[in-house]
């Protein structure tokens, strides 16, 4: 740390990166705070041309060259999945504080990993989604522990129709824009990891812990195409779970690369109890907030949340895309700062995990599968 301002090194230039943390962290509220000193890719042109338009001083190809080189106090993992874990490991283990994108690993054990090294090098690990970060989170879990809808019996969440081989910045030429979508169609990755893990983790937020689930899946497209190039689908790309958590609800949650609904809106929720329902109306396109719900029962209610209700998303902030990313990065600065927790914590992100990876076996086996992990008090 450096006259209060946390030095920290990036790992990952992708679309992510340069749509999102890339922009955020350049503008000056932010770098009073922390500021980016090294990169890190696997592709040396795309790490020094990330370097060369952020005005970056160093960049590397290995995150253990960076670690090795660069005084860091925090490092920021945005890798394709699979390579999360040995990337966050190999800051943890040199005493970094480490934010990791969703799903933070491949499988429950990497987690549990993760979380020990953390806890024995004493640094902060947090992880996202971090839905706790915005104020709607906190309101419906409110609406449900009130018994204002009454014992929650079923619910319903969606994440359908994403593909990043058609995300626009992958249609540009050069190194930070023609970046392969492979990675998202190969073992580890696909709809579940990456883009129900938002559905999830707001359902888990909000009702607690899951028990137990059930699932099936199937895969309708083997090949996609991008740029000329055909990449041959590994995972599935429709998914239907179903959990059941520890208070009795049973929720399903879809995620899916099928069209979507207007009418549904993208990591939805709608949770219906003994004595109303609680059901999402809006969710913010560009951060994945939801920003409005209602409650129907005795006593109906809409509940609408402003963007900018999130403390972090001022000015410049609220224009630019994944502002969810830089909330999340700039909590475990205040949380380095502060020494307390994060609020996207490890331990949610590591439940979530393995809801995903039970799934996965569940849909393999035909057989419901039991959770060992628990959610963190909220």
């Amino acid at each position: 740390m450096t006259d209060n301002v946390l030095r920290a090194g990036l790992v990952g230039c992708g679309s992510l990166a340069i749509r999102g943390p890339f922009p955020h962290l350049s503008l000056p509220d932010a770098q009073k705070r922390v500021r980016l000193v090294a990169v890190v890719d696997a592709v040396a042109e795309r790490a020094q041309e990330a370097a060369a338009r952020f005005q970056l001083p160093r960049w590397f190809t290995a995150t253990e060259e960076m670690l090795d080189q660069v005084d860091l106090d925090l490092v920021i993992v945005l890798t394709p999945i699979p390579f999360h874990y040995s990337n966050a490991m190999a800051a943890i283990t040199r005493g970094k504080h480490v934010y990791v994108q969703k799903a933070m690993t491949t499988t429950l054990a990497e987690a549990d990993a993760l979380l020990a090294a953390a806890e024995r090098a004493g640094v902060k690990l947090a992880a996202a989604p971090g839905y706790e970060l915005f104020p709607t989170t906190a309101q419906m879990r409110e609406v449900v522990n009130s018994g204002a809808i009454g014992k929650v019996g079923v619910g319903f969440t969606y994440t359908l129709g994403f593909g990043h081989e058609n995300e626009s910045i992958r249609t540009g030429e050069g190194p930070l824009a023609a970046i392969n979508p492979a990675w998202y169609y190969r073992a580890g990755a696909g709809p579940l990891p990456d883009v129900t893990v938002y559905s999830l983790q707001l359902a888990t937020s909000i009702l607690g812990s899951v028990r137990r689930v059930t699932a099936l899946n199937n895969k309708l497209a083997p090949t996609r195409t991008w740029q000329g190039q055909t990449i041959e689908v590994e995972v599935e790309d429709n998914n239907l779970v179903l959990m059941e958590f520890a208070s009795g609800a049973l929720v399903t949650a879809v995620g899916s690369n099928s069209r979507g609904n207007r009418r549904t809106p993208w990591g939805g929720l709608a949770l219906h109890g003994a004595e109303g329902v609680l059901n999402v109306l809006e969710v913010d396109g560009n951060s994945g907030y939801p920003t409005q719900f209602e409650v129907q029962g005795r006593n109906p209610s809409t509940h609408t949340t402003e963007l900018a209700a999130q403390p972090y998303l001022r000015g410049d902030h609220l224009t630019l895309e994944e502002p969810h990313v830089y909330v999340d990065i700039m909590d475990l600065v205040d949380a380095i700062v502060e020494n307390r927790a994060p609020r996207a914590t490890g331990e949610q992100a590591r439940h979530v995990v393995e809801i995903i990876e039970k799934a996965r076996l569940a849909a393999q086996t035909g057989q419901t599968q039991t959770l060992v992990s628990v959610m963190p008090s909220l």
